[in-house]
Formats: C-alpha cells, structure tokens, sequence
C-alpha cells in the first residue's frame, strides 16, 4: 500500500486529471446497476446463484443445484418399473438430505420400452437426469425470514440455460401450497 505523501508525480496527475464530472458520470451510470442488483435480491440471503421469476410475479431465488444420472441401468435393475420407483424414492430422500424439505417432485415423463418388454416383465425409462433445485423467496407468512422448497425433476438433457430451465420447471409449483416459512435458528 502507498502512502498519500510516497505518490509518484505520475499517481498523482493521474488522480488530478479525475474530475468532479467524471466521478458525477461514474455514479450515474453504476449506481442503476447497483440498485437494480439490491431489488433484484431481497432479503438477507447471500448465497443465491440467481434468480427466477415465477407465473404469479413471485421472485425466486435458486440457492443450490445438482444434477444426478436417474439410473445406472442394470446395476440398479435396469428398466423395470418397480426399479424406476425405488431409483424415484431414493432420489428424493437424497435432494430432502442435500437441501431440506420440502421437497416438491414433478412426475416424470416415463418412457415404455414395448420393443424390449414382454407381457410379464413390462419395461420403461426414466429421464436421464434428475435435477435439483433449492429455492427460496420471501415468506408466505411475514413473520418469518423466508420460504423454502427443494424441487425434484427429470429430465433427458438440459436444452435451455440453467436459469430458464429452472424457471420453466419452478412455473408449476403452487408456492404457497409447496413451500415452508423458515425462520432464523
């Protein structure tokens, strides 16, 4: 660090060619983008990744996301239904111990596989991925801090940004059915 009487002659034409005006037009222009960045995250969370809007006007923020594989094909049954359902529970008890509850599962589209089925052993696919989302807003009820809810889906690939694909997913969640109100510890 540089002591205020240690400036070199060049420090300090550079810091006297500054002008009021040019700080003025500084201000001008970040001091939108710093309000807009202090509406855009309310509340006092530090930890958002981003944030989503849903259909109501509600804004979301994504706290935490991961992706899983849904099925490690015959090591965990292959494609039987009864496979699909336990590989389903499984991953809902591992995103309520990644990020809490409540968790909020949107059922899957589930592929048949009548190519590869026979009468008693009927076969189908999952999605590829399972995906993860801890989301968090302002609470329902307004004594408490925030809302929360951990959203569960699958899907074969991420075709959007990872913003529009949690948004386009988190539109038909009911928010003040689904979530919880947390309060501070």
């Amino acid at each position: 660090m540089v002591r205020a009487d240690e400036r070199t002659e060049e420090d300090k034409s550079a810091v006297e060619g500054v002008t009021q005006s040019h700080l003025e037009s500084l201000l001008e222009t970040t001091m939108p983008l710093i309000v807009r960045r202090s509406q855009q995250y309310e509340g006092p969370w530090l930890d958002r990744l981003f944030p989503i809007h849903l259909p109501d006007g509600r804004m979301v923020a994504v706290t935490a996301f991961s992706v899983l594989p849904s099925n490690l094909g015959i090591l965990e049954g292959g494609l039987f239904p009864e496979a699909n359902a336990q590989q389903r529970a499984r991953l809902r008890a591992i995103a309520a111990q990644r990020y809490g509850g409540p968790v909020v599962e949107l059922e899957p589209f589930i592929e048949p596989l009548p190519e590869i089925s026979s009468p008693r052993h009927p076969r189908e696919r999952l999605p590829w991925m399972a995906c993860m989302a801890r989301l968090s807003s302002k609470p329902v009820d307004p004594r408490v801090v925030s809302s929360e809810l951990t959203l569960l889906w699958w899907q074969d690939a991420l075709n959007l940004p990872l913003p529009q694909e949690i948004e386009r997913v988190a539109a038909g969640v009911d928010w003040a059915r689904s979530s919880e109100d947390v309060d501070l510890p």
